[in-house]
């Protein structure tokens, strides 16, 4: 059934960039951090995790820049769960570095049965994001403990002890 229901197509560009700057304001009362590295005034977090992570990429010294992605902007990628449905998955953060590379960024506290296949699907798209863009796309998965047992200084020492959770 799934060969007569599922088309297979190559990826394609488009349209060019939208910026985050496009959306439009909008009341939270979620939790805020105040910033002056991303293209908003205030980071609007959903807990904890999320506000220290978004605190700690302000100040690493190897941030050009960084959006927590909200969801009004409506960026996702589409992957299938386990039971062979169409979802989309709403990625955290947007990071850049200063040598132009960009990370699709999650932050984990805790994985259910589909996040396999999130980061899967987040992959792909990276991959595929730098094939039609020719801007460097990477995938980074932060999970809650290590963060908080690393306590990195910067961009590149998460990264370098984050074994296996980036592409």
């Amino acid at each position: 059934m799934r060969p007569l229901v599922v088309e297979a197509k190559e990826p394609e560009l488009l349209h060019q960039a939208r910026p985050l700057s496009s959306i439009a304001p909008f009341p939270t009362s979620r939790k805020l951090l105040e910033s002056s590295r991303t293209i908003f005034n205030y980071v609007v977090c959903d807990n904890e995790f999320e506000l220290a992570f978004a605190r700690f990429l302000d100040q690493a010294p190897d941030v050009a820049a960084f959006a927590k992605l909200p969801e009004t902007f409506g960026f996702y990628i589409a992957y299938t769960d386990t039971r062979s449905n169409l979802r989309h998955y709403y990625p955290d953060f947007i990071v850049r570095q200063p040598d132009g590379t960009h990370w699709v960024v999650e932050t984990k506290g805790r994985e259910d049965i589909d996040v396999a296949r999130k980061d899967e699907a987040a992959r792909a798209w990276c991959q595929r994001a730098t094939e039609l863009t020719e801007v460097q796309w990477k995938y980074l998965k932060v999970m809650q403990t290590e963060f908080e047992r690393m306590q990195p200084d910067d961009f590149e020492d998460l990264l370098a002890n984050s074994p296996g959770l980036f592409d």
